[in-house]
This record gives C-alpha cells, sequence and structure tokens, in this order.
C-alpha cells in the first residue's frame, strides 16, 4: 500500500511521483516502466520513491485511488434540498472521466482498466459518503456488498463508454446509470411467476 502523507509538501511530493508515473505509461508499457526510470524521470533518489511506495503497483493504484479523490461528488458542499437528483451526479461522475480521459488511455494502452473497478470497490466511500443513508435498514455487510455490486455497475458503464469513444451523450449515460442504479434489477419477476424469496 501507499503510505498516507502527513504534510501538504510531502502530499505533493507523492502526486509527483503518480503523475510522472502516469506520463510514462504513455509512452511505453506498464510492465517496461521501472522504480529507477520513474525516479530518474524526477531526479531522485530511489529511497524516496520508497518513502511513498512499496512498489510500482502501489504508486499506480495511489494515482487511480488520489484521481477519483477529486471526485466531486464526493467533496460536494451540502445544497438546499431538493436541489440534488442522482441523474446531476452521475452526469458528474461522466465529465469527471470524460476531463480524466489521460488516466482512462493509459490503463487502456496497458490492459488495465479493470484497475478502476478494483480501486472503486476497496475505495474508502464511507469516509466521504454516507452509504448507510441510503441503505438504512441492511446491515453493514450487507451495504458493503450492494454498494459493490453496484459501484462495479456503473464502473463498467463508464469504462465500456470510454471503449466506444464516448459516443453517447453524457446525458443519455446518466440516464441509463440512473435506471440501473435507482429501479430494481428485475422489477416484473412477479408477472413472470418468479418469486423473490
Amino acid at each position: 500500500m501507499y503510505k498516507l502523507c502527513k504534510t501538504e509538501q510531502s502530499a505533493r511530493r507523492q502526486r509527483e511521483i503518480e503523475s510522472a508515473l502516469l506520463e510514462i505509461m504513455m509512452k511505453k508499457t506498464y510492465n517496461e516502466i521501472t522504480i529507477t526510470e520513474l525516479c530518474d524521470k524526477l531526479d531522485m533518489p530511489r529511497k524516496t520513491f520508497y518513502r511513498y511506495f512499496e512498489s510500482k503497483d502501489d504508486a499506480l493504484y495511489a494515482l487511480i485511488e488520489h484521481t477519483m479523490t477529486e471526485y466531486s461528488g464526493f467533496n460536494a458542499a451540502p445544497t438546499v434540498e431538493g436541489s440534488r437528483t442522482l441523474r446531476k451526479e452521475i452526469e458528474k461522475y461522466y465529465a469527471f472521466w470524460l476531463e480524466h480521459r489521460q488516466l482512462l488511455d493509459a490503463l487502456y494502452k496497458n490492459n488495465m482498466l479493470e484497475k478502476i473497478i478494483d480501486v472503486s470497490i476497496n475505495f474508502p466511500v464511507n469516509d466521504m459518503v454516507s452509504i448507510k443513508k441510503f441503505l438504512p435498514d441492511d446491515s453493514d455487510w450487507a451495504r458493503e456488498k450492494i454498494f459493490k455490486f453496484a459501484v462495479c455497475g456503473l464502473c463498467f458503464q463508464m469504462i465500456d463508454w470510454y471503449r466506444d469513444g464516448f459516443k453517447t451523450s453524457i446525458s443519455d449515460m446518466a440516464r441509463i446509470s440512473c435506471r440501473t442504479l435507482a429501479k430494481p434489477l428485475f422489477p416484473n419477476l412477479d408477472k413472470l411467476g418468479i418469486a423473490l424469496d
């Protein structure tokens, strides 16, 4: 895992390392990149790299996670009751990834787009959004499973949208994602003669 930085200066240095990794990933395959090359690019000793990361994989994980923390849905100021809608929030999500296309390009080039899903399902979202508020009648265990299922679906839709060259509008992507997240997966089971339990 990567180290949590205690000062703004160390956080900035950590992000510089992550940015350098992204820049190199745009030119070379991830497997070809070495820690030495990364350190040379930043003109820093290897021991500095190890102050922040245990491995190159940790730096990649941090790059993805730190990028995700920039998503405004996690740090939006409270709004007037009723002014936020799921559709607007999901539109922000798609707009965010469109703005961060370079990361998606680097991951795609390296056959690593699934890392977005890996990081997303392990992301400490409860530090930013109270899942209990959305699923008050479920246990912590059930909330975690439901949340991971929903996040995997949303990430898959975003990745599929990326692979399709962002051809569908953000509005249409948000509409289908809202349908996926807000309505039961199989709302007409009873009409098909299938009981839920």
